[in-house]
């Protein structure tokens, strides 16, 4: 088998290990491409190479990669058009004919040089979980749905990430890696939302483990909420916007007032998809955000988490009008109203979304204060 010349993101091992498989490919030692330099890829996560006369692009030569890790390197290199070409690379003993992967020639930007430490820093763990969603696929999808489903993968990767900083257990249970023994798991559906099966038992409150359980959870990114308040005029801005959800449930007026809200994409802090969202949603400059709750809605059958906050903001009646992203389909309205109006709205039971009412009640503790500035 030929030797692959494996630059950039591949050459983190757990990465590779994740791509490879069980078997970890192979053995790797280092190699070097005359003439070509691993660069960023403009505005992207991940790096690329290019042609460059006199530069020396690091990486190293997988050695005879068994056909089950060749077969998954190509399922994670082709989903995003990346092929396979010859290449002659220098090793400590000598010049080797090898391939390597190459990008689509339309679509990358060359940007600044890339160092895979820093990489391995803001981007390994993102990308390893993500790699793990991409390659339990790989037997159920066609390699070109990768690239389609990618931006939600990473999302539910960050989601994952962000687990990892537990909430408190002053009250309830303590959690040991050996109270729940999953014995199967099965991913049922993945799109932007994935579904997942589990199979799996428990230890009880008895300290027993109890019988095993079948469940089924929607799995979905993290996301944040945030109400923009100003302190000056005393107003709220809500959007309105047709759910698919109230729809689904035969609602009537499937038309909903809510919070600006959105995923928190891959690489992104809840602070910064919440600035992000509101200049989406509403075309609004945040100020000072508030945090406000970090919780689950419905986590009997759900993954979302979201973060919540008030944000302050200049709201003159201008800010009102239509904004949202036509290449997601949005028609976003947005009120700004009194905060009165809001409690009024809050009250009647026409503002009937769990987020809003959060912030709603959480605003009228806060109002104050930040009327006051203190």
């Amino acid at each position: 088998m030929t030797p692959i010349f494996l630059y950039g993101s591949l050459c983190h091992a757990p990465l590779r290990e994740v791509v490879t498989g069980d078997a970890g490919g192979g053995k790797t030692r280092p190699a070097r491409l005359l003439d070509h330099a691993v660069v960023w890829a403009e505005g992207e996560s991940f790096p690329m190479i290019v042609e460059r006369v006199g530069a020396e692009a690091e990486g190293l030569l997988l050695d005879a990669p068994g056909e089950q890790a060749l077969a998954r390197l190509d399922y994670y290199e082709g989903g995003f058009g990346y092929r396979l070409v010859p290449v002659e690379v220098q090793t400590d003993d000598g010049t080797v004919q090898a391939r390597m992967y190459v990008p689509p020639e339309v679509g990358l930007t060359p940007g600044s040089r890339w160092l895979l430490s820093e990489w391995a820093e803001r981007w390994g763990p993102l990308s390893c979980l993500t790699a793990e969603e991409v390659m339990a696929d790989m037997d159920q999808r066609p390699p070109a749905e990768v690239a389609r489903r990618f931006g939600p993968m990473r999302a539910r990767a960050q989601a994952r990430l962000n687990a990892r900083k537990a909430a408190p257990t002053t009250l309830r249970r303590r959690a040991r890696p050996e109270d729940v023994h999953l014995r199967r798991r099965n991913l049922a559906y993945s799109q932007f939302f994935s579904v997942e099966e589990y199979d799996f038992s428990h230890r009880q409150f008895s300290g027993e483990h109890g019988p095993e359980l079948n469940r089924t959870a929607f799995i979905s990114a993290d996301a944040v909420t945030v109400l923009p308040y100003d302190p000056v005029r005393d107003r709220v801005l809500l959007i309105e916007q047709f759910r698919a959800g109230p729809f689904a449930r035969g609602d009537a007026q499937p038309w909903m007032l809510e919070a600006i809200a959105g995923r928190i994409d891959g690489g992104e802090t809840p602070e910064e998809s919440a600035r992000r969202e509101a200049l989406e949603e509403a075309g609004l400059e945040l100020g000072q955000l508030h945090l406000v709750a970090q919780y689950y809605p419905t986590p009997g059958a759900k993954s979302e988490f979201l973060y919540g906050y008030i944000a302050t903001a200049d709201l003159p009646d201008e800010v009102a009008g239509v904004a949202g992203l036509e290449v997601e389909g949005e028609d976003i309205r947005s009120h700004v109203i009194s905060f009165d109006r809001a409690m009024a709205l809050l009250d009647s039971g026409e503002i009937n979304v769990g987020p809003l009412i959060l912030l709603v009640l959480y605003l009228s503790r806060l109002r104050e204060t930040l009327r006051s500035g203190s």
